[in-house]
């Protein structure tokens, strides 16, 4: 258990059990939710703070609750329970920070910036199915796509940001001869590791929705396959 500082307060709403929603860390924006709506809901008692109204039980249940932890605004959501697998998942991808207990494993935070894939369409067929997608991950936010560039035939890039600053990803795609594809994701100047690690994921969720995307397969930044355990389908989709 973390014993170095004290656990933060439950807003008082919540159901008991291992996920909650931290007192007055909520902005009513809706993204969890979306991502849980069987779990989540908004208060009538106060001016709309989020809770978990019920406790995820199936696997399906527990992967929208940890998508609900991914794309919370604040990082208000948190797992306060001991499940070693559920551990696992949150740390590798970065949000340890929002866990109250450690796991018994040494798990690193895994950071997924290519990707290959067979794609039976066309490159305007997949940056159009793409550029839709990606500003509407967090539609409560002025996300933008900008600086595209493509040559029709076998490559595109742009950027994603939704902020002023240099904080976007680059999304780079290319397409050869034998039918495959290669996404490489490179963060902006001053860009962070942890929104890398949310692009790959919402990435993959594009690809994993793609009827015309195959054999999907990711690496780390040393070019280690990496494969996703948990085929997040549902992110804002």
């Amino acid at each position: 258990m973390i014993t170095d500082k004290k656990l933060p307060e439950r807003y008082p709403e919540n159901s008991q059990g291992d996920f909650y929603i931290e007192n007055e860390a909520c902005l009513a924006c809706g993204s969890t939710e979306g991502e849980a709506p069987d779990l989540i809901e908004h208060s009538q008692k106060e001016y709309g703070h989020c809770y978990f109204k019920k406790q995820p039980q199936t696997d399906d249940e527990i992967d929208r609750a940890i998508n609900a932890i991914h794309v919370s605004c604040l990082g208000g959501l948190r797992y306060g329970g001991k499940d070693e697998k559920i551990l696992k998942r949150l740390y590798e991808i970065g949000l340890d920070n929002l866990c109250d207990q450690k796991p018994a494993g040494n798990y690193k935070t895994i950071i997924r910036n290519k990707v290959t894939f067979n794609y039976s369409g066309t490159i305007i067929e997949l940056s159009d199915n793409i550029k839709s997608q990606v500003v509407m991950r967090y539609p409560q936010l002025v996300s933008k796509i900008l600086n595209y560039i493509t040559n029709n035939k076998d490559y595109f890039e742009f950027i994603y940001r939704w902020t002023d600053r240099l904080t976007g990803t680059i999304h780079k795609c290319n397409f050869q001869s034998n039918g495959q594809c290669r996404i490489d994701l490179i963060k902006e100047k001053d860009g962070d590791l942890i929104s890398l690690i949310a692009d790959s994921l919402y990435i993959d969720v594009i690809l994993q929705n793609d009827k015309n995307a195959t054999e999907i397969n990711w690496f780390d930044m040393d070019g280690t396959p990496k494969p996703f355990e948990h085929k997040y389908t549902s992110l804002n989709k």
